[in-house]
């Protein structure tokens, strides 16, 4: 494991406003995670864990602190630049999928290349090769409406994986799944990014998750707590 953070927050806050009244989510939060880690943030609905996922990314700006994405400030980004630095370096994995419908197995594994570079041949034989890894080298021209919620979540696995990012950000990745589905995911997601030394970053509300992570931390009432002795 490489000894240098592939993420640090410091003093992070977050807010937002409904109905003209300031709401803090997230408060003076600071974390560091080494590159080739395993996280697991644990919470409650709503206490923030897909909000910090948002400030990783770039999809979201802290209102107060600073966003350091192996040693890229993303504070100093533009929108714009956020976007092409995340569609680089970072990989996500969805409760609800989020394949395109109206695109078949492969074309949606293909699609987060097609947004950084020309596709070639190579390429299309990498998504085979990852599909034949995941069991689904017989669903590369089935539309994503054929196939089952583990199936599904597996395409998903593969896409946040097939354009070589550094981070893997998943939100819930077992939420839509039965237990024995979802630990079947789970053990394949773990499997893959250790394989090829990504750093995952986790957010569940399921104390069943947090066996394979090397750390896991709790956000309640705006902070970070880390767990100790979780295995």
């Amino acid at each position: 494991m490489s000894t240098s953070n592939a993420v640090e927050l410091n003093g992070l806050g977050k807010d937002y406003r409904e109905s003209g009244q300031r709401h803090q989510i997230l408060a003076e939060l600071s974390l560091s995670v080494t590159a080739g880690e395993f996280i697991v943030l644990l919470g409650r609905s709503g206490s923030g864990k897909s909000t910090l996922l948002n400030l990783i990314s770039g999809i979201d700006l802290p209102d107060e602190g600073t966003v350091c994405v192996h040693d890229t400030l993303l504070n100093d980004l533009s929108e714009q630049q956020r976007t092409l630095f995340r569609r680089r370096h970072i990989g996500f994995v969805f409760q609800a999928y989020n394949l395109i419908p109206t695109l078949t197995v492969a074309e949606n594994l293909l699609l987060p290349l097609e947004l950084i570079k020309a596709i070639n041949p190579v390429d299309r034989e990498k998504v085979l090769s990852l599909l034949q890894r995941l069991g689904l080298a017989e669903r590369a021209d089935t539309y994503p409406d054929r196939l089952s919620g583990g199936e599904q979540q597996r395409v998903a696995i593969a896409r946040a994986l097939i354009h070589d990012p550094d981070i893997i950000l998943a939100d819930e990745p077992t939420g839509n799944l039965d237990l024995e589905t979802g630990d079947r995911v789970m053990s394949l997601l773990n499997e893959l990014v250790r394989q090829t030394g990504k750093t995952l970053i986790m957010a569940t509300h399921s104390q069943e998750l947090t066996g394979q992570a090397d750390r896991v931390f709790t956000i309640h009432d705006k902070r970070l707590n880390e767990l100790s002795k979780h295995r």
